[in-house]
């Protein structure tokens, strides 16, 4: 009888856990999708100040050298 109230604790344990994962499986793959965003819009600015720091270095080293 032991072993069966085990049993039985376990497995009500796993479903509950299964159904809650389920529930919560849109709003993480939303915050998954959000970070991403979030990320590309970062990277993008990354890359918008590297190219106007390189066209800045650029005309100081012209200026420079004439």
């Amino acid at each position: 009888m032991k072993n069966i109230l085990i049993a039985a604790g376990i497995v009500s344990t796993a479903a509950v856990g299964a159904i809650l994962y389920m529930r919560n499986r849109n709003k993480t793959a939303q915050l998954a999708h959000d970070a991403a965003d979030a990320a590309g819009d970062a990277h993008e600015g990354i890359r918008k100040y590297f190219r106007k720091a390189n066209r800045e270095a650029k005309r100081e080293m012209n200026h420079a050298m004439s």
